[in-house]
């Protein structure tokens, strides 16, 4: 009997995160078959609205604890956990993991989907490796899932020695393979492509854009998340404005705002209305409801005639849906999707060099060669999907290797 537990996870409240347990789960369907499938998340009541109405059958857990009132037990055990333990020894299982230690019990597989969390960024990789750690504790295999990882700008080694611990680690994008290959972690790395590119798209609930088919679409997907990247929100949305005042000197041009982060202080609804307002009552500029669950945004992206969105998985739904793409970049997600997809990085800004000059320059050069970038994506696609899909043949080939699965 296979019993999966899914770390890792901040919620659904992302839709980027979401498109990961989705995807994730039906790879895990095809070729495990599991008898269970239990999610440990940061934001469950986020999980519950977007996933419980599709995925009844996955159980939904909290991470984390509740509140810890001032002064607490769990107020002092929190506090020495994040400030001595992590820094004395990191990697080990957090105050909040061994509270969680049930679920990780029942668990004989453990498989952490954060995608990009064994980095420095996001307050860094220990608790992330301390989940990992808590399931060998509990005798379960451990796996990380179709990730980008580090580089590391300190601890290089210890996090190596770690990372050889983990049963399986599937890699999304070569500068991951490579940077892995230079620490020494090699025997249990597979090289694979994002999940989310097998994600569905749902028609059911999404708005009906007027013009799809007729007019031109250019999908803007702004980001909360852009300072401590190079930008600043003011700059960022000064140049956005910009440009999609541009765009708009086209009549037959209607402009859609996509969000796909919605939570508190990194919430993309923030910049996208401050770009509809900037614009002015424009009945040709539509944001876009952020309620809307991702296999759902996915069908709003698929209508777009263009796609510009620093969110990874946004531009993921964008390219699977043979869109032609722009990515702003301000991680090594954006150039190893590209390079994998197109053998370049053309179609990729990166952050620190995103002004209204480089928007129109990239976009001029999407619209130019829009014919090449659809037939390249309708050709390349079905490689990429099938590289997805060897996320979970490796899984599975892994976990009959060790014996856990007949």
């Amino acid at each position: 009997m296979t019993q999966v537990l899914l770390t890792g996870h901040s919620g659904s409240f992302n839709k980027g995160c979401e498109a990961l347990v989705r995807s994730t789960v039906d790879i895990l369907k095809r070729h495990l078959r599991p008898t269970r499938i239990a999610l440990l998340s940061d934001d469950p009541d986020s999980d519950r609205r977007a996933l419980l109405p599709d995925l009844q059958d996955v159980t939904i857990h909290a991470a984390l604890p509740p509140d810890s009132a001032r002064y607490s037990v769990g107020w002092f055990a929190e506090r020495i956990d994040n400030r001595l333990i992590r820094r004395v020894r990191p990697g080990l299982p957090s105050y909040s993991a061994w509270l969680a230690r049930a679920y990780y019990q029942q668990a004989n597989v453990v498989i952490s989907i954060g995608g990009d969390t064994f980095s420095d960024d996001y307050e860094g990789p220990s608790a992330y490796f301390g989940e990992l750690a808590l399931a060998r504790r509990y005798g379960a295999f451990t796996a990380i899932w179709a990730a980008s990882i580090g580089p590391f700008r300190s601890r290089e080694a210890h996090w190596a020695k770690l990372l050889r611990q983990v049963d399986l680690i599937t890699v999304r994008e070569d500068k991951t393979l490579a940077y892995l290959q230079q620490l020494g972690v090699v025997n249990n790395v597979r090289r694979v492509a994002d999940p989310a590119f097998l994600l569905p798209t749902q028609t059911t609930g999404v708005p009906q854009l007027a013009g799809a088919g007729q007019r031109r679409l250019v999908g803007l997907g702004m980001s909360a998340l852009v300072a401590g990247y190079g930008s600043d929100p003011d700059s960022y949305l000064r140049a956005f404005t910009e440009f999609a005042q541009f765009l708009l000197t086209d009549p037959d041009t209607d402009l859609l705002l996509i969000p796909h982060v919605v939570t508190a202080g990194n919430d993309d609804r923030i910049p996208c209305l401050a770009l509809a307002e900037r614009l002015g009552s424009n009945p040709r500029v539509q944001v876009i409801d952020a309620a809307l669950n991702t296999c759902q945004m996915k069908q709003v992206i698929a209508q777009c005639s263009y796609f510009i969105g620093a969110r990874t998985h946004s531009t993921i739904a964008a390219l699977s849906s043979q869109v032609p793409t722009l990515s702003i970049g301000y991680s090594a997600k954006a150039v190893g999707i590209n390079q994998d997809v197109f053998g370049h990085t053309d179609y990729v800004l990166a952050i620190q060099d995103l002004s209204t000059a480089t928007l129109r320059e990239k976009f001029s050069l999407l619209s130019a060669q829009r014919a090449i970038i659809v037939k390249r994506l309708s050709s390349q696609l079905s490689v990429v999907k099938a590289m997805s899909e060897q996320n979970g043949i490796y899984l599975r080939e892994a976990l009959r290797a060790k014996g856990v699965l007949a």
